[in-house]
């Protein structure tokens, strides 16, 4: 087994990071990472990695408000820090199975990247092993993880929502930093989300919610 990925302690590096870039290239075992997209915003700074299946979000600080649409040069690295990363593992074969009733799913636009799935597995999330205790275990999620094998090592979440028509539902163990949605939607979307394998995997700050409101779906 490789050695599991794991990306809380790159969680506060700056995207200029020596560190971080070393820790991404080795995580998905390429030689060079590719170059990012770079979407600006006034809270918040997305750099995609089409290729490798990531998204790292850097959050400004200390008074910092980026330019929207601020290009890679413009950008103040020493007043960024990364806040989350997205992990996508949404390629076809993951969707939930059609139905006779139910039409296929459209094949992903051309006109704009997409995420490839992530390379490398494991990924790793340690946790309590119980409720009650402090002995501490890893999760080792892999591309076809599903629902219930999270909820049976993780426990309940502490936030959840989706499930409303294609809308896939999404679970969030704050405290953990974890935040998970899956390749279920539509009608009885939670009845059949233990069995439905992961989507997109964000990993975030422990305790500190990854942004979802309570009633966005």
């Amino acid at each position: 087994m490789a050695e599991p990925a794991n990306f809380f302690p790159l969680l506060g590096l700056k995207p200029s990071s020596k560190r971080l870039d070393s820790a991404l290239a080795k995580l998905t075992n390429v030689a060079a990472l590719p170059e990012p997209e770079v979407k600006a915003f006034s809270d918040s700074v997305y750099f995609n990695l089409y290729p490798l299946g990531l998204s790292l979000v850097f959050h400004p600080r200390d008074g910092y408000k980026p330019k929207s649409g601020a290009t890679r040069a413009e950008l103040q690295d020493d007043d960024l820090s990364l806040a989350s990363v997205d992990i996508y593992n949404h390629e076809a074969a993951l969707q939930a199975p059609t139905t006779k009733t139910q039409a296929a799913p459209r094949a992903p636009s051309t006109l704009k990247p997409t995420f490839s799935a992530f390379p490398s597995y494991p990924i790793a999330i340690a946790h309590p092993a119980s409720a009650s205790s402090s002995d501490i275990e890893t999760l080792l999620v892999d591309p076809d993880t599903k629902g219930k094998d999270f909820v049976l090592a993780l426990g309940e979440p502490d936030r959840k929502g989706g499930g409303e028509g294609s809308i896939g539902i999404w679970t969030e163990w704050t405290q953990l930093g974890v935040m998970v949605e899956f390749a279920s939607g539509g009608l009885q979307a939670w009845d059949k989300g233990g069995g439905a394998v992961w989507k997109t995997l964000t990993i975030f700050e422990r305790g500190v919610s990854a942004g979802k409101e309570d009633d966005e779906e």
